[in-house]
């Protein structure tokens, strides 16, 4: 049965972190601040990020821990409870101010306010239009600041319809680019899945410079972060390859980082 990403994530929010706390996703977390922590303002003090659809906070309160003003947002009011509370903990309310809002619609927000945007963790995947989604996280951000988004690759999905024999629905992911995603108890929610181009598209059609296009991981699904040196040099070979042109378009997930022109 088909439920909305909303509904899904208001229900998992107690457990989501949990579920993402594996060596795997330490890895992909990895390279997903690489890429941030080089767009970061360098004026800590007069900055301003937005983290859209920042979910439970973690990038959030990542940010706010160098010193920087963060408002997260997100639609889920069940994971915003959660990053309340973890926000709460780590005594970050002073530097995080939490907004529920659609990431389509942020009209909380005027025009040209934040110098940094991420949308991390695939809202832009999860939300019910992600042109109007982009749309906004252009109109909010400054001209001349960095934004980040990750999405879900269509590549990723077409395969995996292909090896399962299901050719329908892998035309119809490769057709509409909208997958199933599967969650515990069997049912699903909708995603919007991209190519590298088609992201780029919907970058450029909004005035962002595409400064860099990177895969999430591209070259291993690393399990074992127990040997520190081996983790590394994964690491390594991960951030050198993985935003070349080349490999990026076969990662699980892909991000572009863009300025805004």
């Amino acid at each position: 049965m088909e439920i909305s990403s909303t509904k899904y994530h208001d229900e998992k929010s107690k457990t989501y972190d949990k579920s993402y706390n594996e060596p795997f996703w330490q890895f992909y977390n990895d390279i997903t601040w690489a890429y941030i922590e080089k767009c970061l303002p360098k004026d800590i003090d007069k900055s301003l990020v937005l983290d859209a659809g920042g979910g439970t906070g973690l990038w959030s309160i990542k940010i706010a821990k160098m010193g920087y003003n963060v408002i997260l947002s997100d639609i889920s009011s069940g994971m915003l409870k959660i990053a309340e509370e973890k926000i709460k903990d780590q005594n970050l309310n002073g530097k995080i101010k939490i907004v529920k809002c659609d990431i389509t619609n942020m009209n909380d927000f005027k025009d040209n306010t934040f110098d940094l945007t991420i949308a991390e963790g695939d809202p832009v995947s999860y939300c019910s239009n992600p042109d109007q989604a982009i749309s906004e996280i252009a109109r909010v951000t400054k001209k001349g600041c960095y934004i980040t988004v990750s999405v879900d690759n269509k590549f990723v999905w077409f395969k995996r319809s292909i090896e399962k024999g299901n050719y329908e629905e892998a035309e119809s992911i490769m057709k509409t680019g909208i997958a199933k995603m599967p969650t515990e108890d069997g049912n699903y929610y909708p995603a919007f899945t991209f190519t590298i181009e088609e992201l780029s598209e919907i970058f450029e059609k909004n005035n962002i410079d595409i400064i860099e296009k990177i895969g999430k991981p591209v070259f291993t699904s690393y399990q074992d972060a127990n040997d520190e040196g081996k983790y590394r040099k994964h690491l390594e070979i991960e951030l050198k390859y993985s935003n070349q042109n080349s490999f990026a378009g076969f990662g699980g997930h892909i991000a572009i980082v863009g300025k805004k022109n």
